[in-house]
């Protein structure tokens, strides 16, 4: 039995703080993709790096706790979004969370501010037409301001 195509996603509401909103916002600018895009393959990334996928091989533990925990204080959320994510992506998402000890929405906003980081540094544009778009696209990324946690440092352990 072949699953409709209206029931292959499903709509993930996440809260971001104000600051989570506008650096979000930018890396969506810059990238030229929408928010729905980066935070599924930011989450993806994540997931995997820490070694969550689909796998008959037991996850190993985490050596220290999840450094992208966003720190939510008593500021309240200032924008709901909405996401439509697969229900491939979601399931990694939920398996992710789990192993981070998050909540689901708290892991894609951390996932997606540690990828943006690592965008931050890594990202060449070796897929776009010409040197210039790329170089741009990195000026813009670059100009982000990042809370220190998800500055990457080439080496991080999970």
């Amino acid at each position: 039995m072949e699953i409709p195509r209206a029931k292959a996603s499903r709509l993930k509401t996440v809260r971001l703080h104000a600051r989570e909103e506008a650096i979000i916002d930018r890396a969506c600018g810059a990238l030229g993709i929408d928010r729905t895009s980066l935070m599924t393959e930011a989450a993806i990334h994540e997931a995997v790096r820490l070694g969550v996928r689909y796998s008959l091989e037991p996850l190993e533990p985490l050596k220290k706790s999840w450094p992208y925990l966003p720190e939510r204080g008593d500021e309240p959320t200032a924008e709901r979004v909405t996401l439509s994510m697969t229900i491939l992506a979601l399931e990694l998402v939920k398996k992710a969370a789990e192993h981070v000890h998050a909540s689901e929405p708290q892991f894609l906003v951390g996932a997606t501010l540690a990828f943006i980081g690592r965008l931050r540094k890594c990202y060449q544009g070796s897929a776009l037409d010409t040197p210039e778009e790329a170089a741009e696209i990195r000026k813009k990324l670059e100009a982000i301001k990042l809370p220190a946690q998800y500055e990457y440092r080439r080496g991080q352990r999970r």
